[in-house]
């Protein structure tokens, strides 16, 4: 009997990973063609949007390299799409993001507009996978994390917490000025020999990086705490919490010893699985005004989002509890209110193919008055 249960179990677990899939993919971007991957897990339904993280990969690597830093697994039971976009070929350095990261006045492919071509990849996905608009993060290694750091600098809204590891704002970058507070979380070996962890040859320093952000969110002073040293690699962390009263924290981890790595299970704390950690405490926050409630803490789940001609509202228990939906456009006006009279288990569908192209608010009433909010993309 057991082993027919192992054999039982080995042939769903089959079955389960056949479904979840890496695409090789291309996009044309300003007359270039970038090519990326996404990973699509078993679970991924579009009646429940996803989670989407951009993985940028370092200096001279690949998006099939970089594949193996193991977001997919973390995707397999978060409900994620993770996207590995290929950076372009420089003639100098080899694969490089225009990321304003540079030396001696050298700065890869400060031709190529990265920032453009990674919002256009995203709204790309957008477009062909059910994602929920206000779980949309990016991370990096590297360069790659320099990247990230750019796009927090200047794309802030459109995402919700954004990870570096080894990479800090590039020195070529004419200055940080983004639109609103961010949640940021930081990875850096002080015994990195390529971004160094003072003295730092391409951007501002490791503690520089970390105190930026953390007077942009305004954030109070740390809570310090010394990891436990469980795996013998000659490591130990230190992580630095800087909380904020609007949940934009910053987090740091110091890894003393540590060089130019990306480190996975085998040491003291892996960085995917942090990184996954601090992205699922962050989302979008709505317009002021409503309470910032997510939707998934309620009976209410929004999907497809994004959405083109109509809107559905699925209950997870009961929809009798809805007093009305509102739409509201990114300027705060109301552009489709909707009053609920009926008693019903059934979704409710909403017309939306007079909305122009563009992020929304739908904001749920129940009959108490209490409200709660999810960020809508329209996309035509």
């Amino acid at each position: 009997m057991k082993k027919f249960v192992l054999v039982l179990f080995a042939f769903v677990f089959s079955i389960s990973s056949l479904r979840a899939q890496w695409f090789n993919k291309t996009l044309m971007h300003n007359s270039l063609s970038r090519q990326y991957r996404v990973y699509v897990p078993a679970i991924y339904s579009a009646s429940n949007p996803a989670s989407l993280v951009l993985t940028l990969h370092g200096l001279g690597d690949n998006m099939t390299n970089f594949s193996g830093i193991g977001m997919n697994y973390v995707a397999d039971t978060a409900n994620i799409i993770v996207v590995v976009p290929q950076a372009a070929a420089d003639p100098f350095v080899g694969t490089a993001w225009n990321s304003g990261a540079g030396y001696f006045s050298y700065y890869p492919n400060a031709s190529v507009n990265d920032a453009d071509f990674l919002l256009t990849l995203i709204d790309s996905i957008c477009l062909n996978y059910s994602i929920n608009q206000s779980r949309i993060y990016s991370c990096g290694f590297s360069m790659g994390g320099f990247m990230t750091e750019r796009l927090a600098c200047e794309k802030t809204n459109r995402f919700s917490a954004i990870a570096s590891v080894a990479g800090t704002i590039g020195n070529g970058l004419p200055g940080c000025n983004p639109l609103n507070k961010i949640p940021v979380l930081h990875f850096h070996g002080t015994a990195d020999q390529t971004v160094a962890y003072t003295n730092n040859n391409y951007g501002i320093d490791a503690d520089s990086l970390v105190k930026f952000w953390t007077n942009k969110n305004a954030c109070n002073a740390p809570v310090i705490t010394n990891m436990p040293d469980i795996a013998s690699d000659g490591y130990t962390v230190d992580h630095y919490y800087y909380s904020e009263p609007s949940f934009n924290d910053v987090e740091f981890f110091k890894v003393f010893n540590a060089q130019h790595v990306w480190l996975g299970p085998s040491n003291d704390i892996s960085y995917t699985i942090e990184i996954w950690r601090f992205f699922n405490k962050h989302r979008t926050r709505v317009f002021s005004g409503i309470d910032e409630v997510s939707l998934e803490t309620t009976n209410f789940v929004l999907y497809p989002n994004p959405a083109q001609n109509e809107i559905k509202v699925k209950a997870k228990e009961t929809l009798s509890e809805i007093k009305s939906i509102h739409i509201i456009d990114a300027e705060g006006r109301e552009v489709l209110s909707i009053m609920i009279n009926a008693t019903t288990n059934d979704d409710i569908t909403i017309d939306s193919s007079k909305l122009s192209e563009g992020l929304y608010n739908v904001v749920i009433e129940n009959k108490e008055g209490v409200k709660v909010a999810e960020k809508l993309a329209i996309m035509k």
